[in-house]
């Protein structure tokens, strides 16, 4: 079998470097994402790693005892206080023997370099522990490893190993794939290890396979990659030896830049979240509706912006203008989220709910695409049961006119009920100069009368005519009364008038007297004409 040993070499040598040029590293993040850096700079200080270390030491892979090893010991050496490793070799099974592991600070390491000395040959090794290459229990060990030390939300896990699957099983020794149950075991283990805690996975394959990857009947990488770790964030990332020199530098020096990185998106995975958000509603009969909001903000989030208002229930929808919210970072607000209409006009039963469509806005949303985070879809929503009046006009506007129109009907008929039966009904007196009464005459169910001579009613000794007229108003004219114009022609009267007028309402009486002579230069008056008139 070919192996690529420089190529193995540089990938161990490159990891090994990580933390030596951590300030180049520091100095990448500050100025790739400045505005994240900013906000969690104190939390990357505290933000430690767990890397863990599958290095399978069965005897094929005898040849990489010289490259591994020294490459695991400038690693280790580059390490930053309060980082752990965890070395896990594994063969038919796997160890973790005393001193393989540790919380780096200037004593462990020293310890642990010494200590991968024995990698390859530890004296703890069962006697077949390096028969057999067993990829089950190596990838559960590393599961393992993520439980036992849950209290590091970064955990980086690197297997080294051809992949070459050759445990024996019952009427065989040859190389197999992993069985549907162990996959189903692997993937458990590896989801129940990896809540709460930010994880890279890293397969780094060892050898070289002529005629492609699926020519050995144990190959099990896509196995791993495409059913085990197949549903976690970022799956598993494969560095073949068959890559060329160019491409593994480029992959190196992109890993270099991102053990930083790695963190800073742990960090911020775990701030990637909306502050709890409430909300309870008033919704009038209109349909007017203000909201009391309540939210935490956050280090990530500090700003909140409604973006949206809603009902679900067919028919009904919204009408507002959001842009006058503006970006808020009150923790309590109240605000008129605007006015529930439905399609169509009238009393509607509206039950369903308010629903609150809220958006994060930040300075660093590039940032956050740069780190593939996704910022949360929130908001909230508040049941509502109430009956809505919709229409182009308020419900109070509404009634109003409504009821001014109802009046103005009533009155209109009332109008046009008085216009058409309201008659005249009166008693015409004529008395002489002695008071004696000459001539007494009943006006009865008329709406025109004349009285004098060549009138209706003749009065003797006059030329002179007083005419009733009553004037209908139009029913449109809601207040006016029916009007009585008298008018007094050809004869003379006691005052030297004309004519005369007066107004005589439906509800009331009047009366009047016109005092005649039968010429305006007589001195002695002929008769007296009296009215008492009412309206029937």
């Amino acid at each position: 079998m070919k192996r690529l040993f420089f190529s193995i070499y540089l990938f161990i040598f490159s990891i090994g470097t990580i933390f030596s040029q951590s300030s180049s590293s520091l100095e990448y993040i500050e100025n790739t994402f400045p505005e994240l850096t900013r906000i969690f700079r104190d939390d990357i200080g505290k933000c430690h790693a767990h890397y863990v270390f599958s290095i399978d030491v069965s005897g094929s892979m005898n040849q990489f005892e010289s490259i591994v090893v020294p490459c695991l010991q400038r690693f280790i050496q580059a390490l930053p206080d309060n980082d752990k490793v965890t070395i896990i070799p594994f063969g038919t099974d796997t160890k973790n023997p005393l001193g393989f592991s540790g919380v780096i600070d200037s004593n462990m390491k020293m310890n642990l370099c010494n200590n991968m000395k024995s990698l390859y040959s530890n004296y703890n090794y069962d006697k077949d522990f390096r028969d057999h290459t067993n990829i089950f229990k190596a990838t559960n060990a590393i599961s393992q490893a993520y439980i036992t030390n849950n209290e590091y939300k970064v955990n980086i896990g690197i297997i080294f190993t051809d992949f070459q699957n050759n445990i024996p099983t019952e009427g065989s020794s040859n190389f197999r794939v992993l069985t549907e149950s162990e996959i189903s075991q692997m993937k458990t283990n590896y989801m129940s290890a990896t809540k709460g805690c930010y994880v890279r996975n890293i397969a780094v394959e060892l050898e070289e396979k002529a005629g492609g990857n699926n020519t050995l009947q144990g190959y099990c990488l896509p196995q791993l990659r495409d059913k085990v770790y197949n549903d976690s964030e970022n799956g598993l990332e494969i560095v073949s030896a068959k890559n060329s020199k160019a491409a593994i530098e480029q992959w190196f020096e992109q890993l270099r830049r991102e053990i930083l990185v790695v963190k800073l998106k742990a960090i911020v995975t775990a701030e990637n979240k909306a502050g709890e958000i409430s909300m309870k509603t008033q919704t009038n009969i209109d349909g007017k509706t203000t909201a009391e909001i309540s939210w935490n903000p956050s280090r990530l989030y500090p700003v909140m912006k409604i973006d949206s208002t809603s009902v679900s229930e067919e028919g009904f929808f919204f009408v507002n203008d959001t842009t006058h919210y503006g970006n808020t970072r009150d923790k309590n607000q109240v605000l008129e989220l605007g006015q529930i209409k439905n399609n169509k006009w009238g009393f509607f039963q509206l039950q369903d709910s308010i629903n609150l469509g809220v958006s994060l806005p930040t300075n660093c949303d590039d940032e956050l695409a740069k780190l593939g985070i996704t910022k949360p879809l929130t908001g909230t929503k508040h049941p509502i049961d109430q009956w809505v009046f919709s229409f182009l006009l308020p419900l109070w506007l509404t009634t109003l006119i409504l009821v001014l129109i109802l009046l103005y009907i009533f009155l209109a008929i009332r109008a046009w009920r008085i216009n058409a039966k309201e008659k005249l009904n009166g008693i015409v007196f004529v008395k002489d100069p002695y008071g004696d009464e000459l001539l007494k005459k009943k006006i009865t169910g008329v709406e025109n009368t004349s009285i004098g001579k060549g009138g209706n009613i003749r009065v003797p000794d006059a030329e002179w005519l007083v005419s009733i007229q009553k004037e209908k108003p139009s029913p449109l004219l809601l207040f006016k009364k029916p009007y009585f114009v008298w008018s007094c022609a050809n004869g003379y009267v006691y005052n030297g008038s004309r004519a005369t007028s007066g107004r005589l309402d439906y509800q009331s009486s009047t009366s009047f007297s016109v005092r005649c002579k039968a010429k305006k230069s007589d001195d002695e008056v002929t008769h007296t004409l009296s009215f008492q008139l009412r309206t029937l």
